[in-house]
């Protein structure tokens, strides 16, 4: 994890690259404006760089008070299994007004989010616009 480097402004963030980890990630295929425009609205972002190379990211939305979503935690995969999401995962929790941090998970990540202690939430209910691919590949009931 040597030469990594956190920071929490969008100002320098290329957004093409942003998709470009999203993709390889992988994560799918997202939209660079879109991007920049979600991040924007994020109250908290995380980048770890290595030199000049972003190879990871995270983002949450919270009210301030109750509730903090964790929307996205993702590292390049040559660079994952070295703790930078973990950093990454810690930092925003640190920077987070909220009592409770919702997040969703890659199916087979779960034991990253329990070893930082979180548990796995029995009733939360989800809508998406493309349901039936989610129920194809297990994600939704």
């Amino acid at each position: 994890m040597d030469g990594i480097t956190l920071v929490y402004s969008i100002n320098s963030v290329n957004w093409t690259e942003l998709a470009e980890v999203y993709r390889l990630a992988p994560l799918g295929t997202y939209d660079p404006e879109r991007l920049q425009r979600a991040y924007e609205r994020s109250e908290v972002c995380c980048f770890a760089y290595r030199g000049p190379q972003l190879v990871a990211a995270g983002r949450a939305l919270s009210d301030g008070e109750y509730f903090a979503f964790i929307c996205d935690i993702i590292v390049l995969p040559e660079f994952q299994q070295q703790g930078i999401g973990t950093r990454i995962m810690n930092a925003m929790s640190e920077r987070l007004a909220a009592d409770k941090v919702l997040l969703a998970c890659v199916i087979g990540q779960e034991d990253f989010y329990r070893k930082l202690g979180f548990l796995k939430h029995k009733s939360v209910m989800a809508l998406y616009p493309n349901a039936e691919w989610y129920k194809e590949n297990g994600l939704l009931e």
